[in-house]
């Protein structure tokens, strides 16, 4: 054999033993016998090595997450990303799941999150209404855009023949301006 021949062979073998690397999945900690701790100290298999009393007591990873308190941060984000979700819905979640990617993930697989049992939903109300006014303006949920807004209803019921003719003004406008960049460009091609 000629050794561009032998040096073409092996530089396949090597481009293939690459890309068989690089394409593979990567593994996970349980498909190589690495033993993981236990709440305890001790080492287990995580092949089912673990004694009886270890296994009642011992959580597994999806228990030992750490679960951080619901911050108002956390409650936005999900908020953010579901609107139509309420707080109690979210706190709910949140606090059984501990972190705002598992919330976002079970609200994108099931549109909607579970809703909270109805003793849960009065006692934040309770506890809002019997605590001492601190003097901070706090938000109520019955403030409406309007309010919201400054926005008075009674400026709102002439405009609606002015709304239709501003309406009609701007889209005369908006084929106006349509027009002269179309007659533009058409005089820039036939220059070119």
């Amino acid at each position: 054999m000629d050794s561009s021949t032998i040096i073409f062979i092996a530089t396949l073998a090597v481009a293939f033993i690459f890309l068989r690397w690089l394409i593979a999945p990567i593994p996970e900690a349980n498909e190589f016998n690495v033993r993981e701790r236990t709440r305890e100290g001790q080492l287990a298999s995580s092949t089912g090595a673990r004694t009886n009393a270890t296994e009642d007591n011992a959580p597994t990873t999806s228990n030992t997450r750490v679960r951080r308190p619901v911050t108002d941060s956390m409650i936005e984000v999900v908020q953010t990303i579901g609107p139509q979700l309420t707080r109690e819905q979210i706190i709910m979640d949140l606090t059984r799941t501990g972190s705002v990617e598992l919330t976002v993930e079970a609200y994108m697989e099931n549109g909607d999150l579970p809703h909270p049992p109805v003793s849960e939903q009065r006692a934040p109300e309770t506890a809002t209404t019997t605590g001492v006014n601190t003097g901070s303006k706090t938000p109520s949920n019955k403030i409406n855009l309007l309010e919201k807004y400054d926005i008075d209803v009674t400026k709102l019921d002439d405009p609606v023949e002015e709304s239709e003719t501003s309406l009609h003004r701007r889209k005369q406008e908006m084929i106006i301006a349509a027009r002269k960049r179309l007659e533009s460009q058409l005089k820039n091609e036939l220059d070119l």
